[in-house]
């Protein structure tokens, strides 16, 4: 089962990345990120929209292996679809292609996701297309080659509407690190957590020592994932999750 959970943007944002609030939730449509990098998440792209994309592009949801992340309110009209009409009534889902993710299975997810958005918003079966329905963009560009056939997914969204939707995370969490011997150790760990990861953190002095606090993650699959991150790229041998 798919974890969800939300990382919104804020109003004051939204209404420079968006065209306001009319969305007719009509439709679904269906996208893939076309990002192949490593890291390229579901978290990341919902870190890239919540710090105010560079693109004059926005879309409600991203779903990778792991997850769903919520940006937006459906109500809002979000640039994804290429189109007015695909904007205005479309809530916009993002599948993440990074490299380091099992794309099967975020279609799964996006598949579970789907169905509950369908059952909430009253959606017809007939109404989830492509991003290509509307602007004849090739996306999803892995599931109009087959990698995952659009039949396929359809009939995986139906499977998963007769099951119980999954519930929203809302538990918040941080992590601490073990301790630096100096804080010159501390904060070159810190930079790469706060401009390589767009993280917030946070340099706490413990005695004679240092340790780093970030901010907070929503859900334990994401905190989880922030954990691995740290790990892989050796910023800290030893790390806390801890409640919010």
């Amino acid at each position: 089962m798919v974890t969800i959970r939300r990382k919104l943007v804020p109003i004051s944002l939204a209404l420079t990345m968006t065209n306001g609030k009319n969305n007719l939730k009509k439709y679904i449509v269906v996208h893939e990120t076309d990002n192949t990098n490593i890291g390229a998440d579901a978290d990341a792209h919902a870190r890239l929209q919540i710090n105010g994309n560079s693109r004059q592009v926005s879309w409600h949801w991203q779903v990778d292996d792991q997850e769903a992340v919520q940006s937006f309110e459906h109500f809002w009209e979000c640039w994804g679809a290429g189109t007015y009409i695909g904007n205005h009534q479309g809530i916009q889902v993002e599948i993440c292609v990074n490299s380091d993710g099992d794309y099967v299975k975020a279609v799964q997810n996006a598949a579970t996701l789907i169905a509950k958005i369908i059952k909430d918003e009253n959606i017809a079966i007939e109404n989830i297309v492509q991003h290509h329905y509307f602007s004849g963009k090739n996306c999803p560009r892995n599931m109009r080659a087959g990698k995952v056939p659009w039949s396929q997914f359809i009939e995986m969204i139906k499977k998963a509407s007769n099951t119980q939707n999954p519930p929203v995370e809302t538990l918040k969490y941080r992590i601490l690190t073990g301790t630096y011997n100096t804080f010159q150790a501390a904060e070159s760990a810190a930079k790469v957590m706060k401009f390589t990861f767009g993280w917030l953190v946070y340099i706490e002095q413990d005695g004679p020592k240092y340790r780093i606090k970030t901010g907070t993650f929503t859900g334990m699959i994401a905190v989880k994932n922030a954990e691995n991150k740290i790990k892989k790229a050796k910023l800290a041998q030893v790390t806390y999750i801890k409640d919010a």
